[in-house]
């Protein structure tokens, strides 16, 4: 029997404030500057549920749109997702499951560029673990993740943010939300999520475990 745990990437296994706080200071220094308390402001916004161009307009940037439009080009650019860390828990996590009645674990993605997805499994060592990589495009990342969970059929899938969350309950898949990447605690309560983690310590509960 097939029993599958399926992972978002960004915020949930691997860190993304660095990554996206130090594009829009590079992008924002280049052309005059930035306040570094705006910047940590902007990440709460972003995390409050505002996208790029939204939580710059509310900081105080005329030019939000054409900030915002280099932002998403560079973010995803190799020297920039070096900034990118494994969770301290992501990868003991995994190994915990695969030694615990899980035996296929995939990683479900929205990214502009997938090399770069292919690279971080690689370099951080997910390969060891995971069965299945997916790599959707952000532009249709709902129903493209929705369609993988409706095939796959996981016991659970784990995320960090609303279009996870819909994803999930649209394919009538268990849903854990972590407080800990895209999202705040209080975002994820507010649009309703019956679960929220700050972490994956969860998984190793004894009756997470023995419900499967």
């Amino acid at each position: 029997m097939k029993l599958s745990v399926v992972f978002d990437l960004d915020g949930t296994l691997i860190t993304c404030e660095n990554k996206q706080k130090f594009v829009l200071f590079s992008i924002l220094k280049s052309i005059g500057g930035i306040d570094i308390v705006k910047l940590n402001s902007w990440w709460e916004l972003k995390r409050s549920g505002y996208n790029t161009e939204q939580a710059l307009t509310l900081i105080g940037y005329s030019n939000a749109k054409f900030v915002s439009e280099i932002w998403v080009k560079m973010v995803e650019s190799f020297t920039n997702c070096s900034f990118d860390k494994p969770f301290s828990d992501s990868l003991t996590s995994l190994e915990y499951l695969k030694n615990n009645s899980i035996n296929h674990i995939s990683i479900l993605t929205a990214r502009q560029y997938p090399v770069q997805v292919y690279q971080a499994i690689y370099r951080f060592g997910f390969d060891k673990y995971i069965d299945d990589l997916i790599v959707v495009s952000p532009n249709d990342a709902v129903i493209a993740k929705q369609k993988y969970l409706k095939k796959a059929n996981p016991l659970l899938f784990v995320g960090d943010t609303e279009s996870d969350h819909m994803a999930a309950f649209n394919s009538n898949i268990k849903f854990v939300a972590l407080s800990r990447g895209q999202r705040s605690n209080d975002f994820l309560c507010n649009i309703g999520i019956p679960q929220i983690e700050s972490d994956l310590s969860f998984l190793r509960n004894t009756t997470f475990i023995t419900s499967f």
